[in-house]
């Protein structure tokens, strides 16, 4: 067996033992819609992001009046940069990108003829997102997003 069926039958297996589903625009279109319609003007959000080139690291985030009214990593007060948000919208909008990353494995570090693969689980009613996992075939240049609190 190569090495690419291999690690291709070692993602789907992770997957189906995480109950995540493959990431596609569809699966997003329809859990983004589902947010657009329920979500609140104010919420709590606490995430976890780890990855092979990123440090883990938590975030909280407190949206008011639909907006990211203030933003700690790991407890610390921090002024958001510009691209910067970790709102569910801003989750959203990251989504998107890695899904035209994933596109273009190369982008992401896979050699010639290696994937990405993307897969991701949303509440049922809401459509927030509540984890995300990207792995990328030939390459260390996974990273994992998981919703640790939504209030």
């Amino acid at each position: 067996m190569s090495r690419k069926t291999t690690l291709v039958l070692a993602i789907l297996l992770l997957s189906s033992c995480s109950r995540l589903d493959a990431l596609t625009p569809e699966l997003l279109e329809s859990a983004q819609s589902k947010w657009i319609a329920s979500k609140p003007e104010s919420y709590r959000l606490v995430i976890e992001m780890k990855g092979d080139r990123v440090e883990k690291e938590q975030f909280e985030v407190i949206v008011r009046g639909g907006r990211m009214e203030t933003l700690h990593r790991n407890g610390s007060a921090v002024a958001p940069r510009s691209g910067q948000d970790y709102s569910m919208d801003g989750l959203f909008h990251m989504l998107r990108q890695e899904l035209d990353l994933a596109g273009n494995p190369t982008l992401l570090g896979a050699p010639a003829g290696y994937s990405a693969y993307t897969m991701a689980r949303f509440d049922e009613q809401s459509g927030r997102l509540m984890e995300y996992r990207r792995t990328v075939g030939g390459t260390a240049n996974s990273i994992e997003i998981r919703v640790l609190e939504y209030q």
